[in-house]
């Protein structure tokens, strides 16, 4: 598990950035960013290739990787969990409505449609269920289908997908593939459920930072671009800044909402989403094809007990559970205290833009922090939730399946992703250039943990489980979920090993 900067992202965010001189004049090089080392697990950082860069005249011209064919009418069924509130997820569009993303999503359809001579469809139901019934009837009924990458996890360890590495109609180190889940998610040399552009959920799905601009003006705090820029952007930074907002406003003693200022409003999520951001996973590669707990590494403890204090931090930091007149599981109360301008950050997924346009205080985006300055990289963790894409075993001709696919992937590269990126996002939900510059980087420098998306041994609340009770008491904390976690690890990898997966 290597990682490498998500080349093919920089190049068209890039693309969008150009219009913005502004943008270009006081951004410095936004290609590579100052500061931070690899994730967990990626490798040394003296390996890790620089962001790759294509000529611009190619950029977008892929014409000889689009197959042809004609499939006599042939339904290509998608199978997808039915729509996410918080996010856009679409793959298959009725007709032209005047929105920019469901049109683009529609005329793809249809291009691939005449030129391939099959018919797109979609099933909305329960993915899991259905993927199990398919395989096990061989029925057929399902050509690709979208389960969240903790199902997929699940579902490859059953012997029920096809391995994407095996299918050599596939262009996996072409850009309208995720090249940072192709390489985190391949397992034991198999690769059952990777992303593409077909369906941008996984982009919606990503974690990040807003921050409130009114409250850090009014404030007379540091600017947090500029931060980010300088290579200054971290926990100790964030820290500061929430600490000097926080307070009691309506001077009853306790900390509570509507009326006081918080520093920080987030919810669970953000145990994992601040851990990916100080570079560091859930599990690390063992070198041997396996997998090891992280837990119990010298950095971990001290990143831990970092995040401990923000999080922990019951004056300036808001999570459901902790405050007066917020039900444990709402996690509306944290967006509700942010997009009412009393905190000064937000810590959630871009999909959650949407629910921002309205807010009356300007808002801007940037990654989640560094742990320290010597990181090489600002990463931002994909949550497990996304959807991954997969192709079931049941497919009678897999060679079909994967022709479309690629055809599809293609596609969504060119007026697609551009709807997505510059209509939907930038268009409707990004107020100024600095945050696309800051997109810019979240796209580029994402990454996938292996151990929140395969849960192996209860890891992922045992860490924050683990930050919660303290740094005294994080070591043993962690250790009680050796045996379990490395029993459950290597039950997955021996089951991973063994699928056919064709």
């Amino acid at each position: 598990m290597k990682f490498r900067p998500n080349a093919a992202l920089s190049l068209l965010l890039a693309a969008l950035l150009t219009a913005f001189s502004s943008c270009a004049q006081s951004a410095g090089n936004a290609d590579e960013p100052a500061g931070a080392s690899q994730p967990a697990g990626a490798g040394d950082a003296a390996d890790t290739p620089a962001p790759e860069t294509a000529p611009e005249e190619d950029a977008d011209d892929f014409s000889e990787y689009m197959p042809a064919g004609d499939f006599d009418g042939y339904e290509f069924c998608i199978l997808k969990s039915p729509d996410i509130s918080w996010c856009l997820d679409e793959v298959w569009a009725e007709g032209i409505t005047g929105e920019a993303y469901t049109d683009a999503i529609y005329n793809r359809n249809a291009r691939i449609g005449d030129n391939l001579n099959i018919v797109i469809t979609q099933y909305d139901g329960g993915v899991d269920a259905a993927i199990k019934s398919s395989v096990a009837a061989g029925d057929d009924a399902y050509a690709i289908a979208y389960p969240s990458l903790s199902s997929a996890a699940a579902l490859g360890s059953q012997d029920l997908l096809v391995d994407l590495l095996k299918r050599e109609e596939f262009h996996l180190d072409m850009p309208w593939w995720d090249s940072a889940a192709t390489d985190y998610l391949t397992v034991a040399g198999r690769l059952f459920f990777a992303e593409n552009e077909i369906n941008i959920q996984y982009d919606e799905a990503t974690w990040v930072l807003y921050f409130n601009k009114d409250l850090v003006t009014r404030y007379t705090l540091d600017n947090p671009y500029e931060l980010v820029r300088e290579n200054e952007w971290t926990m100790d930074r964030m820290h500061d800044m929430m600490s000097a907002v926080a307070h009691d406003e309506n001077g009853n003693g306790e900390m509570d909402a509507p009326e006081d200022y918080f520093g920080f409003s987030t919810h669970s999520g953000s145990y994992v989403g601040m851990l990916s951001g100080a570079g560091e996973s859930l599990v690390l590669p063992d070198g041997e094809g396996a997998y090891v707990s992280n837990l119990a590494s010298e950095r971990m403890l001290l990143v831990a007990e970092k995040i401990g204090s923000i999080l922990n931090d019951n004056v300036a930091t808001v999570l459901p559970d902790r405050f007066k007149g917020a039900a444990t599981s709402n996690n509306q109360w944290a967006i509700n205290t942010f997009y009412n301008g009393h905190s000064l950050f937000y810590g959630e997924v871009i999909g959650k833009f949407a629910d921002l346009r309205e807010m009356e205080n300007d808002f801007g985006l940037i990654p989640f922090p560094k742990y320290e300055t010597a990181q090489e990289f600002y990463t931002c963790e994909v949550l497990n939730s996304a959807l991954g894409y997969v192709m079931p075993r049941s497919v009678a001709d897999k060679n079909r399946a994967a022709v479309i696919t690629e055809a599809l992937a293609i596609d969504s590269h060119g007026d697609f992703m551009n709807a997505y990126l510059d209509t939907t996002i930038t268009g409707k939900s990004i107020r100024d250039e600095d945050s696309r510059e800051m997109l810019q980087i979240i796209f580029e420098y994402r990454v996938y943990d292996l151990g929140d998306i395969f849960g192996w041994g209860g890891i992922s609340g045992a860490y924050a489980g683990a930050v919660n009770a303290g740094s005294e008491n994080f070591a043993s904390s962690a250790k009680k979920i050796e045996k379990v976690f490395t029993k459950s690890m290597e039950k997955s990898i021996k089951a991973y090993a063994e699928a056919d997966g064709t």
